[in-house]
């Protein structure tokens, strides 16, 4: 069986679920009416279970817009780092990270805090009298 079908030169995967332009998400049903596939809301409200043909859908609704599946943790993992495992296993934290990109830093570098270590509300009390 088919699983594509072209309306107006575009060529849509049926085993994907769309999304019409009100946020509502429809699979194919498996069905067809004269080469024109059904389609179904994925989670339909009571009374509206009836499926629309692809066409009369694109028309009212449309356009479709293809929902992909969410990549799992591996195909993530492996998007991000080909090699994580091996990154794993070398050690590699956000401690060596930090170490690696910013090593010079140290407490020294930031300016002084406003708070001086007295805590907020006497910074807030020394903004309301006007100075320290």
């Amino acid at each position: 069986m088919n699983t594509t079908f072209v309306h107006e030169g575009i060529e849509f995967d049926l085993t994907l679920i769309y999304a019409d332009t009100t946020g509502v998400e429809w699979n194919w049903t498996g069905e067809q009416i004269n080469g024109v596939p059904l389609m179904a809301q994925k989670e339909a409200p009571p009374g509206c279970d009836t499926p629309w043909k692809f066409t009369d859908l694109y028309w009212e609704l449309g356009p479709l817009i293809a929902i992909s599946s969410r990549p799992t943790v591996a195909q993530y993992r492996a998007a991000v780092d080909p090699d994580y495992a091996a990154t794993v296993a070398a050690g590699y934290v956000e401690a060596r990270i930090a170490a690696a990109v910013a090593p010079g830093l140290a407490v020294g570098h930031l300016p002084p805090s406003p708070l001086g270590q007295t805590g907020f509300r006497r910074f807030i009390r020394s903004l309301q009298k006007g100075g320290a």
